[in-house]
């Protein structure tokens, strides 16, 4: 795995398979403090910057993983290469099949109930080896998260899937990570809606040419416009005045080799 010290963030990159393996690997650890990932693609980038606290925080106790198109071409325009990107989507039948294998319990917590519940059924079936330990809708009220984290940890689940929208489900990580039993927390976003076949992923033709950003917008305008036409624009501008600024010095972006932490297995 690689590390991408990009601006203010460190940023995760490396291959699929890897990320895959050391994703369950962690589930499959002794819980000591649980490790939050989230995925951080330009949108991301862009709205964390407007948070600053939040923003440090997920850098000094999160794994940030590199996401998206826009991150590959801000980090090329920054002289770092054209990297993987590990597009949260993709990797997670590859992080299922592995979880399957080692039989893990998974809580799915984020959406809507009905949505929540079909996503969970369809990892059933997809991957027999995967415990459902509970399944909870992602609406509720501040005075129902203590309950809802005692049902989480009364559950035995080894990883949570939290898929709350961006911000959303890195303030509830954040905020509960000393009392969650959990070994793994990772935030998935939107994700329950196409495991569940809520909303369909763009076809294999988009997805391979990278335009699903575009297929999304093109079917829901409405909710996509200021991510697609502020946000990941605004990431973009942000790089071209770093790298103006810069010119050829390595400062805001920086590569490095690491190794990433796996506690003993339970």
């Amino acid at each position: 795995m690689q590390l991408i010290r990009l601006g203010n963030l460190p940023l995760v990159t490396g291959s699929f398979a890897n990320a895959a393996d050391w994703l369950v690997e962690r589930a499959l650890a002794a819980p000591v403090r649980p490790v939050v990932v989230s995925h951080i693609n330009a949108c991301n980038y862009y709205y964390l910057q407007r948070k600053p606290v939040l923003r440090d925080r997920l850098a000094a106790e999160a794994i940030l993983i590199l996401d998206g198109i826009g991150m590959k071409i801000g980090c090329l325009m920054l002289g770092l290469g054209w990297l993987s990107d590990l597009n949260g989507t993709d990797l997670f039948p590859l992080v299922m099949e592995r979880a399957s294998r080692e039989r893990l319990r998974v809580f799915c917590l984020g959406s809507e109930q009905h949505v929540a519940a079909s996503a969970a059924r369809e990892i059933s079936r997809c991957y027999p080896g995967i415990a459902i330990a509970g399944v909870h809708g992602g609406y509720f009220r501040a005075n129902e998260e203590d309950d809802i984290v005692s049902s989480i940890n009364e559950s035995g689940a080894q990883m949570l899937l939290i898929g709350r929208g961006f911000l959303i489900q890195e303030k509830f990580a954040l905020k509960y990570l000393d009392r969650l039993s959990v070994s793994l927390v990772w935030n998935v976003g939107g994700l329950f809606d196409f495991v569940s076949g809520a909303k369909p992923r763009a076809p294999l033709s988009l997805r391979r040419v990278r335009l699903e950003w575009l297929y999304r917008f093109l079917r829901e305008p409405g909710r996509m416009w200021h991510r697609n036409l502020v946000a990941a624009p605004g990431f973009l501008v942000s790089i071209v005045y770093r790298r103006m600024r810069e010119g050829t010095r390595r400062g805001s972006a920086e590569t490095d080799f690491v190794e990433l932490p796996v506690a003993s297995r339970r």
